[in-house]
């Protein structure tokens, strides 16, 4: 079974993440509430907001969809079968960033149709991007995205990195390399590189970080892999709780090879 959203669906969908992401913005404005997760990692009253505005709107529209979600969420739930439509939501991704009052942070949905990503949307106010995908392209604030493969490599090409990576990971690279606080924005301008010169972005974390941009990068022509050369497998992250256990890479250059050698993994 194959889904196949209409126009008119993804601009439902585009409406409920930009005002989501505006719910969002004004409480940045404002005043920001933060509790700590178990983990000890932040959550805020946006993040609670975003969500479950996101899904009460979805739920209005769409019927039958499996959701889920960062806050609140069982990770050992095993609600996905093949004919199942799933919503992944990352509400406040780079919460973080959020709570510093800092402008890296966005809001992140995929539709996953099983286990194979569909549709993604990754939303930032602060840096006014709207990134998407319909059936036929990838676009940004409505304009069409195609990656452009970097053939040379120089001091102003640019990887990007999420932040548990500097502890693993030893980076060989001539050019720049950059963290600013956000899984889905880091990857979602992978497919924006013709104005940001971004040869790659490794991260780990969950499936929900990654969902939004993943079906968006796909569409546009970047690649990902793990590092060890492997292809992605949506099921055993979901069966894993939906933790990815290996680092990922989305790459814009033919020869992943040359991505490789970049990276050295130190313990």
């Amino acid at each position: 079974m194959i889904i196949n959203f209409t126009n008119d669906d993804i601009r439902y969908m585009k409406s409920v993440i930009y005002e989501a992401g505006m719910i969002a913005d004004t409480i940045q404005k404002d005043s920001i509430h933060i509790e700590r997760k178990v983990d000890k990692s932040i959550v805020t009253q946006a993040d609670l907001l975003v969500q479950n505005y996101i899904i009460e709107k979805f739920s209005e529209k769409f019927k039958g969809l499996n959701f889920i979600h960062e806050e609140n969420f069982d990770r050992a739930k095993r609600e996905v079968n093949d004919d199942i439509i799933s919503i992944i939501i990352d509400p406040i991704d780079g919460t973080s960033m959020f709570s510093m009052y800092l402008p890296i942070w966005c809001v992140s949905v995929g539709v996953f149709m099983g286990y194979e990503p569909m549709y993604g949307f990754v939303f930032s106010p602060g840096s006014n991007m709207f990134f998407y995908n319909d059936n036929e392209f990838s676009y940004l604030n409505d304009r069409i995205l195609y990656v452009e493969k970097i053939a040379a490599i120089d001091s102003e090409t640019n990887i990007f990195y999420s932040t548990e990576v500097y502890k693993n990971i030893q980076i060989d690279f001539s050019g720049k390399v950059r963290n600013m606080g956000s899984t889905a924005f880091h990857a979602v301008l992978m497919a924006d590189n013709k104005r940001n010169r971004l040869l790659a972005f490794i991260g780990k974390s969950y499936l929900w970080d990654w969902a939004g941009a993943i079906p968006i990068i796909l569409k546009a022509g970047v690649k990902i892999k793990y590092l060890n050369g492997s292809k992605i497998n949506y099921k055993e992250i979901i069966e894993n709780n939906y933790e990815i256990k290996d680092y990922l890479i989305a790459y814009n250059v033919d020869d992943f090879n040359l991505i490789q050698k970049i990276f050295t993994i130190i313990n």
